[in-house]
């Protein structure tokens, strides 16, 4: 295949970041600071390392490392020889990650030394694992910073993430170069980054908001500051101890900064950008972030990973127009992607002047993927009389005057006693209720539910709920209440509904 235009845009942009910021931190880590010299070094250590004649030298490269340099590097030096980079979660379990080394076809990963045996049992020979160094590689290695010259083909795809499939196995979803390329791009004409900006590294690789927190950070010149597990638990003391000045993440992660028990003070007070992505954001939350950080602009972001992270954007203020049942706009679609929506079988696009009308997101932008890994998938797209292709998100939404409102997942929309219920708007009548963001609510049991749950935390007594006093039917009044210490969530910081399901099983 023939060498990517986007590809060669990518990485000449990441030399010049390289060549112009040589001596500044290109990434801060607990265990030391690279600069963008050593950076490109570290790009070019592992260039080698994947041509090595005694190495399968085609094929996706698999990544078995948590938030590092040596992850950045790698990712970097992947798209250098042009192949897809394929994040392994150390985190999943086994039979997982099994299941995507064998889809994605990898045969060559890259790990720090305690991976070695897991590497082994994904079926990675030894002599295609390499072992990621932290630090540039020591003397005599004869690389300078900008010797990693791109091949002259490449494999198409840029990387390769896995989100959960209906059929039980993980969906591979790989995203070419021009979705990357076209997204970096929508996303720096919308927001700016400046090379003084310390920014945030939370999410996992696995999750595609992480190409969002790194790419953007890099490809601007900033500093990225991985964060540590320990951390994730206190995302405040994070954001003082590395004056980040810019941060993205599920809004759940935002809910713990908020929520751990100790006063903020000023800890926020550094941020000058905030983003969230990957879930509902509650009109309540983006207050309190704002009131903790006063001094940030905050962003709601949307996009499926099919559709290379974000493909819309809505800068907050509180105000008129802006939120739907509680929840922040999704705001409008970047100026290459055209948003519509499925509505009783007929497409019918977002536009401007066109008042109300609610039905199933479909997305045609430079972004979208051409499908997935695996050809047996059904294809997730849906063609208009003109011939025009939009990927079907599964969102249900809300569009007023070109504005779009997230109303939840179509598969959160369930059925009790013959009623169809939006799990969403429950739960902001509970939040406006309760004055906390802190609960869900499920339906359950899982496949023909006959009842409301809801969750809450934060050393909440279990309230008397009434239809009147919710404003709901009562058919939407959850009937039991089980109060937790915080809400599940999954690997990616999102809400974890199946671990509320479990939860009522234990439950006494």
């Amino acid at each position: 295949m023939p060498r990517s235009a986007a590809r060669r845009v990518l990485l000449e942009r990441m030399r010049a970041q390289i060549a112009a910021h040589a001596g500044r931190t290109a990434v801060r880590a607990s265990g030391g600071s690279v600069t963008y010299g050593d950076f490109g070094r570290l790009i070019g250590w592992f260039c080698r390392e994947l041509r090595h004649p005694g190495r399968v030298r085609q094929g996706p490269v698999g990544l078995l490392l948590e938030r590092s340099v040596a992850a950045y590097a790698a990712m970097w030096a992947a798209i250098a020889v042009g192949r897809p980079y394929v994040p392994l979660n150390p985190r999943y379990p086994l039979a997982r990650l099994q299941s995507i080394v064998r889809q994605a076809g990898a045969e060559v990963a890259v790990c720090t030394e305690p991976g070695r045996k897991m590497l082994a049992c994904l079926g990675i020979a030894p002599g295609n694992a390499i072992v990621a160094d932290t630090q540039v590689p020591a003397g005599g290695s004869g690389v300078t910073p900008l010797d990693w010259s791109e091949s002259e083909r490449d494999e198409g795809s840029a990387y390769i993430l896995f989100t959960s499939g209906s059929t039980g196995e993980p969906k591979g979803v790989p995203i070419s170069y021009d979705n990357l390329h076209s997204f970096i791009g929508n996303l720096d004409s919308t927001i700016a980054y400046a090379p003084e900006d310390v920014c945030s590294q939370v999410c996992e690789l696995s999750f595609d908001l992480s190409v969002h927190e790194v790419y953007l950070a890099l490809l601007n010149g900033c500093t990225l500051c991985p964060a540590r597990e320990i951390d994730l638990f206190n995302p405040a003391r994070y954001v003082a101890g590395n004056g980040i000045t810019v941060w993205v993440s599920v809004p759940s992660l935002a809910r713990v900064a908020l929520h751990n028990g100790q006063a903020l003070g000023e800890a926020l007070r550094t941020l000058r950008l905030s983003m969230f992505n990957g879930e509902a954001l509650p009109d309540r939350l983006a207050d309190a972030w704002q009131a903790a950080a006063r001094n940030s602009e905050i962003w709601n972001t949307y996009g499926p990973t099919e559709c290379a992270v974000a493909v819309t954007a809505q800068r907050w203020r509180n105000g008129p127009g802006l939120t739907e049942a509680g929840v922040v706009s999704l705001g409008t679609a970047f100026p290459d992607c055209t948003a519509a929506l499925l509505v009783d079988g007929d497409i019918v696009p977002v536009l401007p002047e066109r008042s109300v009308l609610a039905g199933e997101l479909l997305l045609a932008t430079p972004q979208r993927f051409d499908g997935y890994l695996d050809p047996n998938l059904p294809p997730p797209f849906v063609t208009d009389h003109s011939g025009q292709m939009y990927y079907r998100t599964g969102d249900r939404v809300l569009a007023r005057d070109g504005r779009l409102f997230y109303l939840g997942r179509l598969d959160l929309q369930v059925k009790i006693g013959g009623h169809r219920i939006e799990l969403l708007e429950i739960e902001h009548r509970l939040r406006e209720r309760l004055g906390t963001d802190a609960l869900a609510v499920i339906a359950h049991p899982r496949r023909h539910p006959t009842q409301l749950v809801l969750f809450l935390t934060g050393g909440h007594k279990a309230p008397r709920l009434t239809g009147e006093a919710l404003g709901l039917p009562n058919y939407m009044v959850p009937r039991q209440c089980i109060l937790i210490d915080s809400l599940p969530v999954t690997t990616h910081g999102k809400l974890d509904r199946d671990g509320l399901h479990e939860r009522i099983a234990t439950d006494p």
